[in-house]
């Protein structure tokens, strides 16, 4: 949490600053931008799912603990008004967790007799795909260096191991294997700054902060799980 306050805080101050440089000309015609970096944060999701076993209906429920990580990071934009760009952009991260599982268990002989049962699952994998509308107003400081305020829309699509199912043993019951995974979608915002120095009038390097946020519903969850984060980068910077 600290590391967001401080980025969003970087953020804001970045943003205020803009206006001050606004009346220096972006001369370039547009932007293509590679990065590679990490997205901080985690957020926990709780699922209930039914299934069945010795024909009847039983639960299983899971508590993870959704992380990320490493970060690969594309955007491109172009010159439309002044120092006005706009484009769009792809970001991809993913990270893997433990979940904590209980299961409501049919008994094999009695009927409507349900035995509870836990266990801990690991290596559940999150995929995390973000692709985003982006407008950048490119802030000049020297011939060399320049910084991009961006924002806007972020359309995010997710893929995350959550126990739906689970393999039973007897007598106990013992879980044995717990799996399944669900795919979603949702919609928040970005809001970001990218430092450039140009190493050579078209190529140069260059770092980014960017935070993002969305939310998505999912089917048995106890509330919308919250995806995106803080993300921190650096990379490559084409001009043209």
């Amino acid at each position: 949490m600290k590391m967001i306050n401080a980025g969003l805080l970087c953020l804001a101050f970045c943003a205020a600053a803009t206006p001050a440089r606004a009346q220096v000309t972006w001369t370039d015609k547009g932007f293509v931008n590679v990065n590679v970096g990490f997205q901080a944060g985690s957020h926990e999701l709780s699922v209930t799912s039914p299934f069945e076993i010795y024909d009847e209906t039983g639960t299983v429920s899971s508590v993870t603990d959704v992380s990320t990580g490493a970060l690969l990071d594309f955007s491109a934009g172009y010159k439309v008004w002044r120092n006005m760009a706009i484009g769009a952009g792809f970001s991809t991260t993913g990270g893997s967790s433990d979940a904590a599982v209980t299961a409501n268990v049919p008994d094999p002989l009695v009927f409507d007799q349900l035995r509870t049962v836990g266990s801990t699952v690991t290596d559940l994998n999150h995929r995390e795909n973000v692709f985003y509308i982006t407008g950048t107003w490119m802030v000049p400081l020297t011939t060399k260096f320049d910084v991009g305020i961006a924002f806007g829309p972020a359309f995010f699509s997710m893929k995350q191991d959550v126990p739906t199912s689970v393999t039973v043993t007897e007598p106990g019951p013992v879980i044995d294997q717990a799996s399944g995974e669900i795919s979603e979608s949702g919609v928040g915002f970005h809001l970001g700054v990218d430092a450039t120095y140009l190493v050579t009038p078209r190529i140069g390097v260059g770092a980014l902060l960017r935070y993002t946020r969305g939310s998505i519903d999912i089917e048995g969850a106890t509330e919308n799980l919250t995806v995106g984060g803080l993300q921190l980068g650096v990379g490559a910077r084409f001009r043209f």
